[in-house]
Formats: structure tokens, sequence, C-alpha cells
């Protein structure tokens, strides 16, 4: 269980596109009136953007730690 909650901590973005996917799919599995395809569409879609933001993100941190805090006088 530790381990899910440093990956959650670690990852929300990917766990965000995760779960509104998994949302995407049920609704689209429970619910006969929706498409499917513009459903998976959108989980395509979603879990490529949060892959993609959370690569940024930890782009960004990477590059944080590796720079010099300027001295405060």
């Amino acid at each position: 269980m530790a381990k899910i909650k440093e990956f959650i901590n670690g990852n929300p973005v990917r766990v965000a596109a995760f779960v509104s996917s998994a949302i995407a799919l049920i609704i689209s599995v429970v619910v006969p009136d929706v498409p499917t395809e513009p459903a998976i569409a959108f989980v395509l879609s979603a879990m490529g953007l949060g892959e993609f933001a959370q690569r940024a993100e930890n782009k960004k941190t990477v590059e944080a730690l590796f720079t010099d805090v300027p001295d405060q006088e």
C-alpha cells in the first residue's frame, strides 16, 4: 500500500489521466447509448496528455534540483 501511495504522490498527472480514462471506459460500458469510438478516443488522448504533462513536470523538477541557488546577501 505504501508503494501505491508513493506512486500517486510522485505521479499525480498520470493518476488523474488514468482515473478520467477509467471513468470514460466505465461509462461507455454501463450506458449503451454512449458511442464507443469517441469514448476510446478520449481515453487515448487523456492518457497521452497525462503522460506528456507528467514528463514535463518531471523535467522541470530535475532541472530545478540541479540549478544552483543564487547567493543572497
